[in-house]
């Protein structure tokens, strides 16, 4: 089975990804209408999900005009009439409480050798854990008045860059590595980096604008243009027949989730128990989500956590929760070095077939959040999840 997660492995070695267009969701692949995309696995029935994913489902039914107020919206989930489904069955990502609507506007990444492959993420919002920023799951105007900001201002500005000569974003993430990021938590040099090919693009009326301050402020807008770039690249090895690689990886607080190439579509789950880490005071475990978001296909991927070693920020940021065999991990489970990362060699093609052999899952870093959705991010932390959902993945292939 390893043979055949190493030809799984090759297609995703293949792939290109580079940022094509700024699109709508209903534009880009027909999302419908009443139709929002969360974090991880399904829920049942749809809207039986985690409140801070609920609140940022309310905004978003008021962004699109669906209700009129945050408390008709609630009373439109409560009674079904909201159709709630996971963000990369449609090969999107988002971040945490983040859901995704018909008129939200994402960066779209497609794969330069093969066109018609593509994916997608809203733009993230920056912020801290206490601001009104999608991810964070508040319910509130400030939400919604941050919401049309971030997909009317920024979004516009952003649509503006030229991508006519593809922005491709290996180079970045590999150049990124090499300067201290891990491509999860840590993205101030890659952000660096896009900002830099941003404004080089654009003229100089761009650099005075309130899209340049916003974006030049917060690092984590560059995650999910990372995120698109590796569901990407998770995605291609999709359909490679008894193939235990890791396409899908995320968690919706409830559950933890992954797909892997053999099995299109087959969500095999656990029970998401909270990341480990410094949680904002007077906050406890107790108070806090369990995993969830869908950053976690950095790690899919084979970075993030995984890619620690790169990232001396992390490992102080982790100290006391990171497991020891953390610095193994990559060699052991991950089954190839990326030829397109020249510069910092790192390890990709997460195998399930692998983490069951060697006994050792994989290691991911998540925000962490309140789970009452009042509070918003109280921080980041590490997940480890156990090894049931690769287990059953592997049994289900043969």
């Amino acid at each position: 089975m390893i043979d055949v997660d190493r030809r799984a492995v090759k297609k995703m070695l293949s792939v290109v990804p580079a940022w094509r267009r700024v699109v709508t969701a209903s534009e880009a692949f027909g999302l419908s209408d009443r139709t929002l995309l969360h974090c991880g696995p399904p829920a049942e029935p749809s809207h039986n999900l985690i409140t801070p994913i609920l609140n940022s489902a309310a905004v978003a039914c008021v962004f699109e005009g669906w209700a009129s107020t945050l408390s008709d919206a609630d009373r439109l989930i409560a009674d079904g009439e909201i159709q709630f489904e996971p963000a990369q069955d449609w090969s999107v990502v988002t971040p945490m409480a983040a859901v995704v609507s018909p008129s939200m506007r994402l960066t779209e990444f497609v794969d330069l050798n093969v066109p018609e492959h593509r994916a997608w993420a809203p733009l993230n919002g920056g912020g801290t854990g206490a601001d009104p920023v999608p991810r964070y799951g508040y319910k509130s105007e400030a939400a919604l008045e941050f919401l049309q900001f971030l997909n009317n201002t920024v979004a516009e500005d952003i649509s503006t860059v030229p991508v006519d000569d593809p922005i491709q974003w290996l180079p970045i993430i590999d150049e990124a590595l090499t300067r201290g990021d891990d491509g999860h938590l840590r993205h101030i040099e890659a952000h660096k980096l896009l900002v830099t090919i941003i404004h080089d693009r654009l003229d100089a009326e761009f650099a005075g604008s309130e899209t340049s301050a916003f974006i030049g402020k917060w690092p984590f807008f560059h995650l999910n243009f990372w995120m698109a770039a590796s569901k990407l690249i998770l995605s291609s090895a999709i359909g490679t027949d008894h193939s235990t690689i890791i396409t899908a990886f995320g968690g919706n607080g409830d559950e933890f989730g992954l797909q892997v190439a053999g099995l299109p579509g087959k969500w095999f789950t656990c029970p998401a128990s909270a990341p480990l880490g410094n949680i904002r005071e007077p906050h406890t475990v107790h108070t806090c989500v369990g995993a969830f978001g869908d950053s976690a296909v950095a790690e899919g991927l084979g970075l993030g956590a995984m890619a620690q070693s790169y990232c001396p920020d992390m490992q102080a940021l982790h100290a006391g929760f990171t497991p020891d065999d953390i610095f193994e991990l990559p060699e052991k489970i991950l089954l190839a070095t990326h030829p397109g990362m020249t510069k910092s060699r790192a390890r990709v093609g997460l195998s399930a077939q692998a983490v069951v052999e060697e006994n050792s899952t994989p290691i991911v870093e998540l925000g962490i959040a309140d789970k009452y959705g009042v509070n918003g991010g109280l921080g980041a932390g590490i997940y480890r999840p156990p090894i049931a959902p690769f287990a059953a993945a592997c049994d289900a292939v043969v």
